[in-house]
């Protein structure tokens, strides 16, 4: 059996009046193997205290440390239990604990850093450091351990782990201001160096943090409006694999994770893995070492989509019809000559050379942007009129061949068409007026392809080449 107070002590006092019960130490505290020293109220370490633990300090206040020392010497051993309600870690100096474990009930407070040598017990505890670090200095991955328990914090307070293996290293963080949450992350550093890794689970909208959602590169299309993280490289070199969890019956399906960076704004870092899993999914990015500004969040993004069309030449006075694709809003500028410049397929009648921009939005947040260059040439025939587009499926009956009006005026001519890798789909010389968009007899994919027209006109070959759009 364990002997209480079995303990050599200088300067040191205890005091139970009512409510008012502390332990205070002025020098040596020496608790060796077999003895523990069990304090019903707030624990006092002031002037010269000093503490030789070997085995246990049982605690039901508040730790002030307020000498300047590490307070423990007894490195590497010694467990301290804050073993009631509500209580705090406070003082003017850090506290070095070599194990330190949450037990009981309520929250434990770490109103200034905290240092674990050893271990960290969270059992099923809230440890809400506010806006300070714990630090966790043993690098084994079980150094930090927990049933439920997590760690809260605000700002730039947080959990901070050593590590030296290339393993993932568990970052247990939660929050419980407004909605509970717990939703921890992974660092798995990629070399077996000395790194320090911190994570924070930030419980609110980035934006009320000054992260702006808004403010984002254009091809991501929503950020997650609840809660995001903000981890950081605090020393080492050294890149990791960054995983955060969550709950998708919680927290909706993402695909991908965005960064605070560069301009600064939010941007893709282009997430490698995503696995599922009970209670949470696992979103990963491989190989990162950008912790320059700290935010990161769930989103969704998109790969490019916005699709003006092929730079062209018509003839001046025609009048030739755009097809763009990729979303459901479409918008042109500049918009004059233009049949519309919100829809996907205006007419153009421009009289020279210009460059049209395209805004394409697709439904889900996200904008992409495409131009279109239309060179603008006299004809060098009359009546000499080639289409940019057919439409054989559409059951309108018109625009279902591809007809070059006025072409039977040149008989000597040659008409190829080619798809975007540069294959030949049709060939015919002459070319009677008659291709609806087949190869060998099948249908061709509705898309943009190319045509080469030769024309042998008073002993010269004129050509002529732009894009031909099939639409189904």
């Amino acid at each position: 059996m364990k002997k209480l107070f079995s303990a050599f002590f200088v300067f040191a006092c205890f005091s139970s009046f009512a409510q008012n019960a502390y332990w205070s130490n002025n020098g040596l505290v020496s608790i060796k193997d077999g003895a523990y020293l069990s304090v019903i109220g707030d624990c006092y370490n002031q002037g010269n205290g000093i503490y030789d633990n070997t085995d246990s300090i049982f605690l039901t206040g508040d730790w002030i440390h307020n000498a300047n020392n590490r307070c423990f010497d007894s490195i590497p051993t010694g467990w301290v239990y804050l073993y009631a309600a509500d209580q705090h870690i406070r003082g003017n100096y850090k506290t070095h604990f070599w194990n330190l474990i949450l037990k009981n009930q309520g929250v434990k407070y770490g109103d200034i850093d905290v240092y674990v040598d050893g271990n960290l017990e969270l059992t099923d505890r809230e440890f809400n450091m506010d806006t300070n670090t714990v630090w966790v200095l043993n690098p084994q991955l079980t150094s930090v351990k927990r049933t439920t328990g997590y760690v809260s914090s605000l700002e730039d307070g947080g959990l901070l782990r050593r590590t030296n293996q290339i393993q993932p290293y568990l970052f247990p963080v939660g929050s419980n201001l407004g909605t509970f949450r717990y939703r921890p992350v992974d660092f798995k550093p990629l070399a077996a160096n000395e790194n320090h890794y911190k994570a924070r689970f930030a419980n609110i909208d980035p934006t009320l943090e000054g992260f702006d959602r808004n403010t984002k590169f254009h091809l991501v299309c929503q950020i997650n409006p609840d809660w995001y993280h903000r981890l950081y490289h605090v020393t080492g070199y050294d890149s990791a694999d960054i995983t955060i969890m969550y709950d998708t019956l919680a927290d909706g399906s993402w695909n991908d994770i965005v960064h605070w960076q560069n301009q600064p704004e939010w941007e893709s870092i282009y997430r490698d893995t995503i696995i599922a899993g009970t209670p949470f999914n696992r979103i990963s990015k491989f190989t990162w070492n950008n912790y320059h500004y700290s935010p990161f969040a769930l989103a969704i993004t998109s790969k490019s989509f916005a699709v003006a069309g092929v730079d062209t030449i018509m003839w001046r006075t025609d009048t030739i019809q755009l097809n763009a694709f990729g979303g459901t809003h479409y918008n042109w500028t500049p918009d004059y000559n233009l049949s519309c410049n919100d829809c996907y397929n205006p007419l153009c009648w421009t009289d020279s050379n210009i460059t049209y921009y395209l805004t394409v939005a697709d439904g889900r947040g996200c904008e992409d942007y495409d131009s279109l260059r239309i060179l603008v040439r006299d004809k060098p025939f009359a009546l000499f009129f080639i289409p940019n587009a057919i439409t054989p499926d559409n059951g309108d009956g018109y625009n279902d061949y591809w007809h070059i009006r006025d072409l039977e005026r040149y008989p000597d001519n040659e008409v190829r068409i080619i798809n975007r890798w540069g294959d030949e789909v049709f060939f015919e010389a002459p070319y009677q007026n008659n291709w609806r968009g087949t190869w060998n007899g099948e249908k061709l994919p509705g898309a943009t392809y190319y045509y080469i027209i030769k024309i042998h006109y008073n002993g010269e070959v004129v050509k002529f080449d732009g894009p031909l759009t099939v639409i189904r």
